[in-house]
């Protein structure tokens, strides 16, 4: 309570000072932003170049300079928020990456460097208050992704060990008997007020403690395999084959433990009663972007995804399956997160589910542009069913949070709201870099034929403009400070840059 009314009173005073002038100068970022222009003759155009501006221009006002608190520059999610959060930041890294990688490795490092004794990452770290929580562990993937994009490998050293420790204290403190993980508290889970823990007045319905939770052991199945991939770049073979075996085991205890083959789902475990909580919620599919399902369950969930009547709603995976008994527009018991639903994406292109990704990520993109366009704010979570927020509630079940936080999303929001331009430039547009190579490997869906776009990034010197065409196919031209080069590229194909 103590943390939500010192929260309360200063985001007021820094909202206050941040609209007292222009502060990108201090903020000793190196290159201009991205910059996206649709050029094609549409209504959408206009709604998706001022949504891209509006994203780097908030992710900008919340970017902060070190203090007493953080020796690297530091992340808020929004100026409501004063903590700087495990998985927000670990989002908001990737946000940052395409524009200056750099700044991606302080938002980082200002988590890593403020790791507790106990090799605890914690669930925030704010001046205002103290938490002995975690959150998801998914920075060691966004550490990962950042030294792919250009960082260097005394990056991924400086963080390796605080990785590694991180994973040790996974084991010791959040392992259930069976071997499984659980969260301590559904604040941990980022996902707090879901119906797989609490009622709508944020009651328990269960033993958190004792409940093997699927999301939980699918991020660190991924942090394993990652923190595997990091030891053999850094030349450590026995760590290597440790964490390999770690990813193997986890793997295999959730796929005994955690599908139903009935219902062709991942669900929780309640190791009290022996029994799965079976409510479709989107942690179902964060399987997939942890690499646990084989090809066959892949599929089955392949097909839940892409159901309208479960998550392939208006704008896609709502964070409870909309035919759910479950389903409500409150918080996390049904609208759209965008970083879970990233995730749930990613997870289907894993798994060479490239159209039906395509399709969600076209979606989920203008969703979030079209509202900005309605409502002119990047929140926290979006209706599935339509733009604009009225219907959406914010824990409305808890009194205190009305009254502290309000009833509807919390707006300048981009802690992971953001993550829709990296979706642009790395999966429609397709401008990746892994192991000092450069591609553009174009990616739409048939309903985007017609459309152009001409994007900029500064930080890489280069512009790339493509048209649309009929079953995905792109034509354009690649800018770079040495050459244009002109491309023509089927769905599937793309081009080497370096």
């Amino acid at each position: 309570m103590r943390f939500l009314k010192s929260l309360l009173l200063a985001s007021l005073l820094i909202a206050g000072l941040s609209r007292a002038g222009e502060i990108a100068p201090a903020k000793k970022v190196s290159f201009p932003s991205p910059s996206l222009i649709r050029l094609d003759d549409s209504a959408a155009a206009a709604e998706w170049d001022k949504g891209f501006a509006a994203v780097y221009k908030t992710l900008l006002k919340n970017l902060h300079m070190p203090n007493r608190n953080f020796k690297t520059r530091y992340a808020y999610p929004s100026p409501i928020f004063l903590g700087v959060y495990l998985w927000d930041s670990s989002f908001i890294a990737q946000v940052w990456t395409p524009w200056d990688y750099r700044t991606s490795q302080d938002v980082l490092n200002a988590v890593l460097d403020n790791a507790a004794p106990d090799g605890r990452l914690k669930h925030y770290v704010s001046p205002y208050d103290k938490s002995d929580l975690t959150q998801p562990p998914v920075i060691a993937w966004s550490v990962w992704k950042t030294y792919e994009w250009g960082a260097d490998r005394e990056f991924l050293a400086r963080s390796y060990p605080v990785l590694k420790r991180y994973n040790e204290w996974l084991y010791r403190s959040r392992r259930l008997p069976n071997g499984l993980f659980y969260w301590k508290h559904p604040y941990e889970s980022g996902i707090d007020n879901s119906p797989r823990f609490v009622t709508a007045d944020e009651k328990p319905v269960l033993n958190i403690e004792h409940l093997a939770a699927v999301d939980l052991n699918s991020y660190i199945l991924l942090q394993n395999r990652i923190l595997r991939d990091m030891a053999r770049e850094l030349e450590l073979p026995n760590e290597t084959c440790d964490f390999d075996l770690k990813a193997t085991l986890l793997k295999d205890l959730i796929n005994r433990k955690l599908w139903d083959e009935e219902t062709g789902m991942y669900y929780d475990l309640d190791t009290d009663t022996g029994k799965l909580v079976k409510i479709k919620t989107i942690a179902s599919l964060i399987p997939l972007f942890g690499y646990v399902p084989d090809s066959a369950r892949a599929q089955r969930l392949r097909d839940h995804a892409m159901n309208p009547a479960e998550f392939n709603t208006w704008m896609p995976m709502p964070s409870v399956a909309r035919n759910d008994p479950a389903f409500e527009k409150d918080c996390w018991r049904g609208p759209v997160w965008i970083n879970t639903a990233y995730m749930a994406i990613t997870g289907l292109r894993n798994y060479g589910f490239e159209a039906e990704a395509t399709e969600l990520t076209w979606k989920l993109v203008d969703g979030v542009y079209k509202n900005y366009a309605l409502t002119k704010k990047l929140v926290e979570f979006y209706d599935p069913d339509q733009p604009g927020f009225k219907q959406l509630h914010r824990k409305h079940g808890n009194l205190y949070k009305q009254l502290t936080l309000g009833d509807k999303p919390k707006p300048n929001f981009v802690g992971w709201t953001g993550l829709v331009n990296t979706i642009i430039i790395q999966d429609l547009i397709g401008y990746k870099k892994a192991n000092d190579k450069k591609i553009i490997d174009p990616r739409f869906p048939d309903s985007a034929a017609g459309t152009s776009f001409k994007l900029t990034l500064p930080s890489e010197g280069v512009t790339i403009e493509l048209r649309v065409k009929q079953g995905g196919a792109t034509q354009g031209k690649v800018t770079t400070a040495s050459r244009t080069r002109e491309f023509s590229l089927e769905r599937g194909q793309a081009l080497a840059l370096k």
